[in-house]
């Protein structure tokens, strides 16, 4: 996993850790502000990334479609429900499923 990592590390474009992220008119936040917040190294982080994304494509495409609904489009579980064609009672279940089938792949 650690020469996979590597790998796609040396196809991405260099960014400054300095780099500003968010930026109003009373405040900035930089990229090393958030990578310090987090309490895990950038390496672990990275790591965490990518088993994560080889974990997602180990899903069904409708399981993957959920959680994609959830927690990238950051819609609530009635949303989720309208936009499958399912109740939102079948979301929380089929989440919690999912969510627990993430978490024994996390940890393979």
């Amino acid at each position: 996993a650690e020469e996979i990592v590597l790998a796609q590390g040396s196809m991405k474009p260099v960014e400054s850790i300095y780099q500003t992220v968010y930026e109003s008119s009373d405040s900035s936040l930089q990229l090393i502000d958030q990578l310090a917040e987090k309490g895990e190294t950038f390496d672990e982080r990275s790591v965490n990334r990518t088993v994560l994304a080889e974990s997602l494509e180990r899903l069904e495409p409708r399981e993957r479609q959920l959680i994609y609904c959830r927690y990238f489009k950051d819609m609530t579980q009635a949303a989720t429900a309208a936009e499958l064609g399912m109740t939102q009672v079948q979301v929380s279940r089929s989440e919690k499923k999912i969510l627990g089938k993430l978490r024994k792949m996390f940890d393979d």
